[in-house]
């Protein structure tokens, strides 16, 4: 261990992290764990990943044009690619994605350590909460194909910088939050506006903590630097997709899902247009775009749609650990003074307010769990750094409760560990096969009954898509509900589907020319063969 110099105090000291046995420990255990549980989660597919992977795959085939998305980012699609020359079939090409989001969860817990080091926590307390995260990001990585791991990973960096104090005294920081801000926004269109709220609001906190105008000059200029190459950088995808548009934007994800959620939306069109040519919407069922000032009721519903997301935020934190609100009440009761002093709080203010521009941005529109993986992650060392003021007060301090103070710190380190150990472990031993069902399915469609061509179905139209992944058949959507057997005949004949895929064993229909090639070997589910097939 490296001696202190005397009269240094102990967090003053801690500051630049180095490569020690805990973090090495803490990476094997990490590794491990992701080979023993990878082979039970090779098979985890989502709608959102087969889009990412397709894309990829445009990619490769040099069609870069026609590839370029203004709803989803390319930077989860590229880093696909070097694993996706191994191979590209379903199978190989799902393992690709694991593999990559393992890979991404190992540098996401390098610079979670790296961001711990702008907390106040000692040694055993460090090495307890990155013990932590390693069931977390293996639930990051294993529980779904989403760029959102990715995002974690590029602002746990980028967050590492800004909240170092000494984050002024270096034009490079700046640079290097502009760099780490981009490849945000090149992850999800969401990173634009993150960051830059973000970075203006934390670089103005990193002005005012100092009154020293040399300090204040240097983070004006890394301000300046930070935008600057978030911009350049930035600015080339931003004019790609607006090229395409025809029209300036950043992206289209915030706008649709906005529509999604509004007063007069049916949800995603595929759902409920009815069978239709692949990749083919009908304008009448997509989501219209709307505006909570157009009249007074859609700004009651804007407000009524704010209060329910920041509910269901609550909600979501409090599953993933019952000390995540009172952390954050923690956090709330320390700001609670004069406003100079708090100022210089950067241990306090800066993550608490790095979590309420991260919830903000989707107050506003829609909540899903893995937007708030950031706050997972801040919440744990925010908690770690708390534990540590807890061990600082007198009962843990003072000698003559030495052999107590040991087991009580124990016994606060395991309840806290646990807290969040509990939601994510729970999944990735209850989920254990997830996808392996679909991907059975669809060997046994293939290989026995020579299900191809043209598809449809009645319902379920997710578990079609991911059929329809596997076995490389042409999906033509799910039928209106309440269709009548002379609409759906004539549907089917206008799109020459070839097989109609019927779930739920009271269903019956009455279709001419199709017969049930089932014949009632599989569980609630029938399958009508045209004599085209």
């Amino acid at each position: 261990m490296r001696i202190l110099k005397k009269n240094i105090p102990l967090n003053r000291v801690i500051q630049t992290p180095k490569l020690d046995i805990r973090l090495i420990l803490v990476l094997i255990t990490y590794i491990i764990l992701g080979i023993i549980l990878f082979r039970y989660y090779q098979y985890q597919i989502n709608n959102d990943g087969i889009g990412y992977i397709s894309t990829a795959k445009s990619y490769m085939s040099g069609n870069f044009y026609g590839s370029i998305s203004d709803y989803w980012g390319p930077l989860f699609s590229w880093l696909m690619m070097p694993f996706l020359f191994f191979g590209q079939t379903p199978v190989t090409a799902l393992h690709s994605t694991k593999i990559l989001s393992l890979i991404l969860g190992f540098f996401t817990i390098v610079g979670l350590r790296q961001l711990s080091y702008r907390f106040d926590m000692d040694e055993v307390v460090r090495t307890v909460v990155l013990f932590t995260m390693v069931p977390v990001v293996l639930y990051f990585a294993l529980s779904l194909i989403t760029p959102d791991l990715l995002m974690v990973c590029v602002l746990v960096y980028y967050l590492a910088i800004i909240f170092n104090p000494k984050y002024p005294n270096k034009l490079s920081n700046g640079v290097l939050c502009g760099i780490f801000g981009a490849l945000a926004y090149l992850t999800k269109s969401y990173g634009f506006t993150f960051f830059i709220a973000s970075f203006l609001i934390l670089n103005f906190l990193q002005y005012f903590r100092d009154s020293d105008k040399i300090k204040r000059r240097k983070v004006l200029k890394n301000l300046i630097l930070g935008f600057t190459v978030f911009l350049a950088i930035s600015g080339v995808w931003i004019g790609l997709i607006s090229n395409k548009d025809a029209k300036l934007t950043f992206g289209t994800a915030g706008e649709f899902n906005h529509a999604l959620v509004g007063p007069q939306s049916q949800g995603f069109a595929e759902y409920s247009q009815g069978i239709s040519k692949p990749g083919q919407v009908n304008p009448n069922f997509v989501p219209k775009p709307w505006s909570p000032f157009s009249s007074w009721s859609n700004f009651k519903y804007q407000l009524n749609l704010i209060w329910n997301n920041t509910l269901k935020i609550g909600v979501i934190l409090n599953y993933f650990s019952y000390l995540s609100l009172l952390i954050i009440l923690a956090y709330i009761l320390m700001c609670i003074q004069p406003p100079r002093k708090l100022i210089s709080q950067n241990q306090v203010l800066y993550p608490l307010v790095t979590v309420l521009i991260c919830a903000a941005g989707y107050v506003m529109i829609l909540v899903e769990e893995r937007y708030i993986w950031l706050i997972y992650v801040l919440l744990i060392l925010m908690g770690g750094y708390l534990i540590n003021l807890l061990f600082k007060t007198d009962f843990f301090t003072k000698a003559k409760f030495g052999s107590m103070r040991k087991v009580v710190k124990a016994v606060l380190l395991l309840v806290f560990a646990v807290s969040f150990i509990t939601m994510p472990a729970s999944y990735l031993v209850g989920n254990v096969h997830t996808g392996e069902d679909i991907y059975n399915l669809s060997n046994n469609l293939m290989n026995q009954y020579g299900v191809h061509g043209n598809v449809a179905t009645n319902d379920r139209l997710t578990d079609l898509n991911y059929l329809a992944y596997y076995m490389n058949i042409t999906l033509y959507g799910q039928a209106q509900k309440n269709i009548s057997s002379e609409e759906l005949q004539n549907e089917l004949k206008e799109y020459g589907i070839n097989y109609y895929f019927v779930w739920g064993s009271n269903q019956s229909i009455n279709l001419t020319g199709y017969n049930d090639v089932t014949n009632g070997k599989i569980k609630d589910l029938k399958i009508y063969s045209s004599h085209l097939s």
